[in-house]
């Protein structure tokens, strides 16, 4: 009962956004302007945690700030770290041309998919992406051939960390 509250609390509130900052060997994320209840094992957190990572870099502990501090340390941090690590080589640097940020078989627009769904369905909504891909031209083939690779290696970078932390367990 006590997290329905903390939701419909939430909802009241205006979506400033979340302020995030590093500190140290401290990554501090300010869950006041977020509309859920932290709660570090759901999905909106660890999606949260690790966006917030990939944008200040990489800390050995989290601090979800509310009106009771939250820590996220050990092996959960690691994992939330090598994800961000994962998510940032994944995501495209150069930028594509115009026609390649409109086609739904870029890299971009898949590691899109794959991050809006993680950590559940991830990999799953990329291949969704590629499915049944038909590129146009030779380069967009090479395009789709390196996105498929990139997709397949952030697939067994994710298994991996899952499988070390359920032996950490």
């Amino acid at each position: 009962m006590c997290v329905g509250i903390d939701f419909l609390k939430g909802l009241g509130r205006e979506s400033e956004g979340i302020h995030r900052e590093r500190r140290d060997d401290v990554l501090v994320i300010d869950c006041g302007g977020c509309r859920l209840t932290p709660l570090p094992g759901s999905d909106e957190c660890i999606r949260c945690m690790v966006e917030a990572m990939c944008s200040e870099g990489g800390a050995d502990r989290i601090i979800l700030r509310t009106d009771r501090d939250v820590e996220v340390s050990g092996a959960a941090s690691r994992a939330i770290r090598e994800i961000a690590s994962i998510r940032r080589w994944s995501s495209t640097t150069d930028r594509a041309s115009t026609r390649c940020r409109t086609c739904r078989l870029s890299r971009e627009n898949v590691m899109a998919a794959v991050w809006s769904e993680f950590p559940r369905n991830a990999v799953f909504e990329g291949r969704k992406a590629l499915k049944d891909a038909q590129p146009e031209r030779e380069e967009c083939s090479e395009c789709v051939m390196r996105t498929t690779r990139a997709l397949d290696q952030v697939d067994a970078g994710i298994r991996r960390v899952v499988s070390e932390m359920g032996e950490v367990r």
